[in-house]
């Protein structure tokens, strides 16, 4: 599905892991590499940094992926952003902390803004469920052996199942889509319980026309960011999927939603772009 990716590193402890699981990423079809350190304009890379950054290319050379590095000067975001279109990378690999996407509005970490600036899915890899090289290449070897896909009602259904059935090119063992419908009087009003179980028979065999053998739909009813969340945190997934949502403000369900689960999954969370239409920041956010 993916040829090239992009792979940020911050050279830290935790991007040993990250670099890792970028190496395993073979079975998506990922043969080279870009392995990106955005440079501080105040700040220069020191010895040990240097070396760090050296072994993370070599690691990626030893998986079978071929490396190109790039250590661009300015704002991480824009470079990783952009060298994606430069190079014509299919994903964007990076890790996250686990603090949820924009718990501190539009600028809130690296990762908020280059899912916001990216035209290529992100694929977000937990620092601290994979805080060595052997836990990250484990954790991404077997990504696709069960596929979690959390959609709602809105265009953004369309866009998931797209990325999500694209990876069944490679090879899924299972997928599971996940709709939640809050039962508020509005919510019965509008019979979403109803449209939401016709949409999840709809993707569902979108995916199995698309080789998915073993596919499942679940129905909840509650609060989607609390829902959604509980799925991604039990531990049964080793990969969840999300097409993220442009708003106004930070509040609206599926962007709680997605700062949620990725405060709560212990596996990657792959992200489609959010196509956000407007300027640096879009409208809203995830």
């Amino acid at each position: 599905m993916f040829s090239q990716a992009i792979v940020a590193t911050d050279l830290g402890p935790a991007s040993e892991g990250i670099v890792a699981c970028a190496g395993a990423l073979r079975s998506l079809g990922i043969t080279e590499a870009v392995l990106v350190h955005a440079i501080d304009l105040g700040r220069e890379p020191t010895p040990d940094q240097d070396a760090v950054f050296r072994h993370q290319a070599d690691s990626l050379e030893a998986a079978g992926v071929r490396v190109h590095v790039e250590t661009p000067l300015g704002y991480a975001p824009h470079a990783i952003a952009n060298l994606a279109q430069e190079h014509g990378a299919g994903i964007i690999v990076m890790g996250t902390r686990g603090q949820g996407l924009f718990h501190t509005g539009f600028s809130g970490s690296i990762s908020s803004d280059v899912v916001r600036l990216s035209s290529v899915p992100v694929l977000l890899v937990p620092s601290n469920a994979t805080p060595t090289a052997s836990s990250g290449g484990q954790a991404c070897s077997r990504l696709l052996a069960s596929v979690l896909i959390p959609m709602d009602l809105t265009e953004c259904a369309e866009r998931v199942c797209e990325l999500a059935c694209g990876l069944s090119q490679t090879g899924t063992d299972r997928f599971e889509f996940l709709t939640v419908v809050d039962m508020s009087f509005e919510a019965v009003r509008e019979g979403r319980e109803a449209r939401a179980k016709e949409l999840l028979e709809q993707m569902a065999t979108r995916a199995r026309a698309a080789g998915v053998a073993d596919v499942h739909t679940t129905l909840v009813r509650g609060k989607p960011d609390e829902e959604v969340a509980r799925f991604a945190a039990s531990g049964r997934y080793t990969l969840v999927v999300l097409a993220p949502n442009c708003h106004d403000t930070i509040d609206q369900a599926f962007g709680s939603v997605t700062s949620s689960v990725i405060r709560a999954s212990s596996s990657p969370v792959l992200l489609a772009p959010p196509q956000c239409e407007t300027g640096f920041y879009g409208r809203g956010n995830t």
